[in-house]
C-alpha cells in the first residue's frame, strides 16, 4: 500500500500559511537563509552531493528515522513548493513510480530538493527537514529527529556548515 496522500487544496493552502508563519519562510533564489530553522537543528551542505547512491542511502536511513520519531498511524507533511503536498505514513511503501514524473527516480517528493524547496515535517512541526535547492543546504532540527539521524547518519550529510 502507497504511503503517501496528496492534500487538497484547503488542506495545502492550511499547511503552507503555518509553515510560512512559522518558519518565517521568505522564498529567493538569491538571498539567503529563505526561512528560520528551529533550534537544536544542523544544516549541511550537500552541493556535491547528488548522486543517485548518496541520494538513496539517505531515503533509507532517513525512514528510519522518520519511524522511529513516529508513533503508528502517525503521518508527516511531504512538502513541495509550488507543487503537490502530501501526508506520508512512514510505516508504508515510499514509492519511486508516480505517472507524470519523467524521472521517476526519487520518491514523489524528492529528499534531495532538486529544483524547488522541498521539506519533510512532524505533522506538529516540532521536527523534520528543510532542503533549499539553490543554498544547496539542507537543516534539520529537532531533538528527537537529530537523535534519530546521528544514529546511523546519511552518507551524503557529512559537511556540517552551521548547529544552533
Amino acid at each position: 500500500m502507497n504511503g503517501w496522500t496528496e492534500l487538497d487544496n484547503d488542506e495545502q493552502e492550511e499547511i503552507w500559511s503555518r509553515f510560512y508563519k512559522t518558519f518565517d519562510f521568505k522564498p529567493s533564489t538569491t538571498t539567503f537563509p529563505a526561512f528560520r530553522i528551529p533550534t537544536p537543528f544542523i544544516k549541511f551542505d550537500i552541493s556535491n552531493c547528488n548522486a543517485d547512491d548518496l541520494i538513496r542511502d539517505f531515503e533509507v536511513k532517513l525512514v528510519k528515522v522518520f519511524q522511529l520519531c513516529t508513533q503508528p498511524g502517525e503521518f508527516i507533511y511531504a512538502l513541495d513548493w509550488q507543487h503537490e503536498c502530501y501526508k506520508v505514513d512512514p510505516r508504508l511503501e515510499f514509492p519511486r513510480y508516480a505517472p507524470w514524473r519523467d524521472d521517476n527516480r526519487d520518491w514523489i517528493i524528492s529528499i534531495y530538493p532538486d529544483g524547488d524547496y522541498h521539506f519533510f515535517l512532524a505533522a506538529d512541526f516540532s521536527w523534520g527537514i528543510l532542503g533549499h535547492p539553490w543554498e544547496n543546504t539542507i537543516a534539520v532540527f529537532g531533538k528527537k529527529f537529530i537523535e534519530g539521524l546521528l544514529i546511523n547518519p546519511p552518507l551524503m550529510l557529512h559537511n556540517v556548515l552551521q548547529q544552533g
